[in-house]
């Protein structure tokens, strides 16, 4: 693989990091973020040692991986995980996952692969969220591949060819993990839901177009819940106003919900690693289209093994009028989800939190019958 065919969508490379972590030791809240992650550590020490800083690895390794613990010290009252086992250490996959937080999903990942397994995964994003240099500076030193947005119909579909063509490169030439989406965008009503659209880019670069070509990439489905969705009230008001037909994005939104997704409370959260799909279990029958055949597949699969939490539980009772899960969940949980409810200004709005929190049971359900179940090991 020739990196410079792709420069336009790649991360920075070893070489290209220091000048890189340069420019954010010198940012103007470098003090206040590295304050957070290192309580103890004078600012000017901790520009120095990231500055020494030599190689990507190194920077996930220490910075970052502390980033992330600090984060699930501060803001979770439990991280768990299940399904480790189903991957190799060493091993190249492609992670399709469900997409509740802007940036920890995906980072949360890199954490438990560098704890269990000694490694990291590329990570696909869209490029809006690269609109500050600092913001694309920050990116671009954790392995992220630009997903590009926008462009009359042609350019759309030159670039996800052209991105198609570097996910597998990556995972099938470079031995290397990716972890994408399972569709363009946050989910924000609690229905896991692939876009096939997202499956057939990554066809745009294979000349088979059987189940074999997906196979390759060795797809494993990955399922993230929070107990408590740290950006619930902003994505109860998008809804909202997307029903009427007037939602417009504001200026910095997806930067106030990278923030808040990372020092908000998230409660209990629960990652699950599924096993690789087979070409046997993406190949559709006689008669029905591979993409959204295979969409199917990896709903059923991360539906399943999505982590229920009490706070589904909760809200599906309150969504149908019944007691059916009273004994999954507390007084405690009762209150803290009224509170919840009360900061937001009218019934309609309250009722789209109730079903975001409770859709996953239902697709659950559907998906494979789940029944409440003990959480993983805890990391």
């Amino acid at each position: 693989m020739n990196l410079h065919d792709f420069d336009d969508i790649r991360p920075f490379t070893d070489g290209e990091l220091p000048e890189a972590l340069q420019r954010i030791a010198g940012w103007d809240l470098f003090s206040q973020v590295i304050r957070y992650i290192y309580p103890d550590l004078d600012a000017d020490e901790a520009r120095e040692r990231l500055c020494a800083i030599k190689t990507v690895y190194e920077l996930q390794s220490t910075i970052m991986n502390d980033a992330i613990k600090r984060i699930v010290a501060m803001t979770t009252s439990k991280f768990s995980f299940s399904g480790m086992n189903h991957l190799r250490r060493g091993g190249n996959y492609l992670f399709v996952s469900n997409h509740r937080d802007i940036t920890l999903d995906a980072f949360l990942l890199q954490h438990l692969l560098y704890e269990q397994k000694g490694d990291t995964s590329y990570i696909v994003f869209g490029n809006n969220l690269l609109s500050s240099p600092i913001m694309s500076d920050l990116f671009r030193c954790n392995k992220l591949i630009q997903m590009g947005r926008g462009g009359n119909p042609r350019q759309f579909y030159e670039s996800l060819k052209h991105l198609s063509t570097y996910i597998r490169a990556l995972v099938v030439e470079e031995r290397q993990s990716v972890w994408i989406a399972q569709r363009n965008g946050r989910n924000k009503d609690g229905i896991d839901a692939t876009a096939p659209a997202m499956l057939k880019m990554l066809m745009l670069s294979s000349d088979d177009e059987s189940a074999q070509s997906l196979a390759d990439l060795n797809i494993v489905p990955m399922s993230i819940s929070y107990e408590w969705d740290p950006c619930d009230i902003m994505k109860t008001c998008e809804l909202f106003q997307r029903r009427r037909g007037d939602y417009v994005k504001a200026k910095d939104e997806d930067l106030n919900s990278v923030v808040t997704g990372i020092i908000a409370p998230k409660g209990h959260v629960h990652l699950a690693i599924g096993s690789p799909l087979t070409k046997k279990e993406l190949d559709p029958p006689a008669g029905e289209h591979l993409t959204e055949y295979a969409a199917a597949v990896l709903d059923r699969h991360i539906q399943k093994n999505y982590h229920l939490m009490p706070t589904n539980y909760l809200a599906y009772d309150m969504m149908t009028g019944d007691a059916h899960y009273k004994m999954h969940y507390s007084a405690s949980v009762q209150r803290d989800f009224a509170r919840r409810l009360s900061q937001l200004p009218d019934e309609e709005h309250r009722q789209i939190m109730i079903e975001m929190y409770a859709n996953p049971v239902v697709t659950s359900l559907r998906a494979g019958g789940q029944r409440p179940r003990k959480s993983g090991r805890r990391n």
